[in-house]
């Protein structure tokens, strides 16, 4: 199985999940030392807790939405594994001839004291002549693989050509089919709408084992490949290119049936006769009908069965190998990481005051579970999840209108747990818009309520409007009474921690007033005092004074 990547650069966005992770941890070291100072000074433990929590929260969320964006890179960077066979409609033909010219083809085995090349020239010139409207290209290939005739109409370049071939055409030593085979994939353009076949005019004795990559990038790009075998089984004597080592070959057809067979099976092409990988031999009788039809047209073959083509006998329907794309996959797994970043941190409700609570999922689910015993509750409960939904949209209105049908309904059916559910969703959402009176007036209705759940909700909410009112000891009676329901829930405690301490504070804030007020008074008086004395002692001083003068003035007199 191949792994491809088209996109390989796009992973270095990988790398800016660095800069986010540090900005994350940044922003949670704020985040909790804001928190350490507004938390009460001589109460360390639900205080720790709740950072701990929170904590716990912050990295699984850090972790999901890092995931994610691994996953969106992934996605666009194009990874690739597997394959599949796509159809394709071809029109015309197109064949590319590859001619071993290796030293082995010199040996006189062929039938008529022949030597496979000149063979090989017979024969594809036999082929020649009847392959009308064929666009051909010609490679010779000995330890390299060359195109010396781009593909072309014109067949009579091509037949000129024939004469000329020798192993003195190539310096290169050895024989590479394989790097022949693949000059002649790409001598086809890309993209054609052609259908693509190579011959291949061989003994089959390579030197260098590239005859089954190449076969099997063939079939990955639509192209049949046919190996055309010249030469005896028979071990013949030939010189090799230095003119005088004698060298032992011989036409190798197990080797080339076994590298079609494994080609075909290896990339599931095995019953489809449009995209052929395949052996011929050239001295059975019709052989070259078999290489005329493949290029012709004429019928599709699905196992055993044929099923002939009624278009034009130059069209055709091929098979393509491509790679299974695998970006749907990292998507689908990127949106999975997304959902639950927002589930980890949606479940983890804040503690502070004033946060309205999300038990109503909690309780929302419970309702679902138990809502099994008549269809109307199975309705009714439906009511609810969609206008608890709306509330999450903030879709108020809507939800509103979704609780009172369920709660109309549900007094109607006389079902007190529907009822209570949907009393209880139209108080949240009664204090979500701030009509805390509203919501009060409903909560008033489920105080009596037999569900735990609905009963704990009822009181914490209530606690909750009472401390955005001030009123902190009854916002504390409240959070009692949702403790003695459920005294498992962190949240209530530490709000119940607030509101006691609160309501000490505003009884401290009332008696320093008092105190103040009334050392204010006592300095009033103690100051009146005072002048009145100094006024008194004034008035004695003054009329002192004018009865002093009076006597005088009389005796003066």
């Amino acid at each position: 199985m191949n792994f491809t990547c088209q996109r390989p650069e796009a992973l270095y966005a990988i790398f800016l999940l660095i800069p986010a992770l540090v900005f994350g941890l940044y922003h949670y070291r704020q985040v909790i030392n804001n928190y350490k100072k507004i938390t009460i000074k001589d109460s360390d433990f639900l205080p720790a807790r709740r950072i701990k929590k929170y904590s716990i929260t912050i990295l699984a969320r850090s972790v999901f939405l890092s995931l994610f964006w691994i996953m969106l890179v992934l996605a666009y960077a194009g990874f690739s594994w597997g394959t599949y066979l796509e159809p394709v409609q071809k029109s015309g033909s197109a064949v590319s001839l590859v001619y071993d010219i290796s030293y082995s083809m010199n040996a006189d085995d062929a039938p008529g004291g022949m030597t496979r090349l000149n063979a090989a020239k017979k024969y594809s010139a036999m082929l020649l002549s009847r392959m009308e409207n064929t666009a051909i290209s010609v490679v010779i290939a000995k330890g390299e693989g060359v195109v010396v005739v781009p593909l072309t109409e014109d067949r009579a370049v091509v037949e000129s050509l024939l004469d000329s071939l020798s192993p003195a055409l190539m310096s290169a030593g050895g024989s590479s089919i394989g790097k022949g085979i693949r000059s002649a994939l790409k001598s086809f353009p890309a993209n054609s709408s052609q259908a693509n076949t190579i011959w291949v005019f061989t003994d089959g004795d390579e030197t260098d084992g590239m005859l089954d990559g190449a076969l099997a990038e063939c079939i990955k790009n639509g192209v049949s490949v046919y190996l055309i075998g010249f030469g005896t089984e028979r071990e013949v004597k030939v010189l090799a290119g230095d003119g005088r080592t004698p060298v032992m070959t011989a036409l190798r057809i197990e080797k080339m049936k076994s590298a079609c067979d494994n080609a075909m099976k290896k990339n599931m092409v095995r019953h489809i006769s449009d995209l052929q990988v395949a052996y011929v031999d050239a001295t059975e009788p019709g052989s070259a009908l078999q290489l005329l039809d493949s290029i012709k047209g004429g019928s599709l073959h699905y196992g055993s069965a044929a099923v002939e083509n009624d278009s034009d006998a130059q069209n055709s329907v091929t098979y393509e190998l491509k790679p299974m794309q695998r970006y749907s996959l990292f998507l689908g797994l990127g949106i999975i990481f997304l959902v639950l970043s927002f589930l980890v941190s949606e479940l983890d409700p804040d503690a502070i005051a004033g946060r309205i609570h999300r038990n109503s999922v909690v309780s929302i689910v419970f309702l679902v579970m138990s809502l099994t015993s008549c269809r109307e509750r199975v309705d009714g409960a439906k009511t609810i999840l969609s206008s608890t939904w709306n509330w999450y949209q903030h879709k108020y209105n809507d939800a509103i209108a979704g609780y009172l049908q369920t709660a109309c309904e549900a007094d109607s059916e006389d079902d007190k747990m529907l009822e209570q559910y949907a009393v209880y969703g139209l108080a949240v959402t009664y204090l979500s818009q701030n009509e805390n009176d509203a919501a009060l007036e409903r909560f008033g209705q489920l105080e009596s309520s037999e569900f735990n759940p609905v009963k704990y909700a009822t009181n914490y909410n209530c606690g909750v409007i009472a401390y955005r009112k001030g009123n902190y000891d009854t916002a504390a009676r409240y959070f009692r009474e949702a403790l003695k329901v459920d005294g498992s829930k962190i949240d209530a405690k530490i709000n119940l921690e607030l509101s006691l301490k609160n309501s000490e504070k505003e009884a401290k804030a009332r008696e320093n007033s008092i105190s103040r007020v009334n050392e204010s008074d006592s300095t009033n008086t103690m100051e009146e005092a005072v002048f009145e004395r100094i006024r008194e002692y004034d008035k004695k001083q003054w009329q002192n004074s004018e009865n002093t003068e009076n006597t005088s003035s009389a005796t003066d007199y």
